[in-house]
């Protein structure tokens, strides 16, 4: 039990990780579609009709796809003044109560986002502007996100139990094999 639970915590956690490369990509390739606008906008007086839809979509997929990675990493939001202080005990129960928090935008970003792109799938609704793109697929980030988000959650919901009732994490995010 315990050796396919470290399996799913580490499939979770390297999903996260490599969100960073697949997004990277996306966005490398947004950055050269964008430069290319510009100079057709500026030295060529030629726009693309797609450019702002793009830059807007990219925005979003950012947002969205890397919430977990930051889990990962541990650099989100809280309040480090008091928390870094704590014993690794006190610093897993603060995570497991703001932990129901998390859970609840990760679960409200995947179902009501979930409801958009079914919502948008059956009316055949696309993107306005030059970017004629299904905008269910455009709206996919939003529960996939929510997903991620909420799959890291749990892998670190597990491991603040752990810690809470042995005094050790299951599994160490840092200590990958292959990372």
């Amino acid at each position: 039990m315990k050796k396919s639970l470290i399996f799913m915590m580490a499939a979770i956690t390297k999903l996260n990780k490599s969100m960073v490369w697949i997004i990277g990509t996306i966005i490398l390739l947004m950055s050269l579609l964008l430069t290319v606008d510009v100079i057709l906008r500026y030295f060529f007086n030629s726009p693309t009709s797609w450019a702002f839809s793009l830059a807007t979509w990219g925005t979003g997929l950012l947002g969205f796809a890397l919430g977990g990675y930051t889990l990962v990493i541990d650099q989100h939001v809280r309040v480090d003044l008091y928390f870094e202080k704590f014993s690794e005990r006190t610093k897993s129960i603060v995570d497991m109560i703001s932990a129901f928090f998390l859970f609840l935008i990760a679960g409200s970003l995947f179902w009501f986002g979930l409801g958009y792109v079914i919502h948008y799938y059956q009316i055949g609704a696309t993107m306005t502007g030059g970017l004629a793109m299904p905008l269910w697929v455009a709206w996919l980030i939003v529960p996939l996100g929510g997903l991620l988000i909420g799959l890291q959650g749990l892998v670190k919901f597990i491991n603040d139990l752990f810690i809470i009732f042995t005094g050790e994490k299951i599994y160490d995010y840092d200590i990958e094999e292959g990372a």
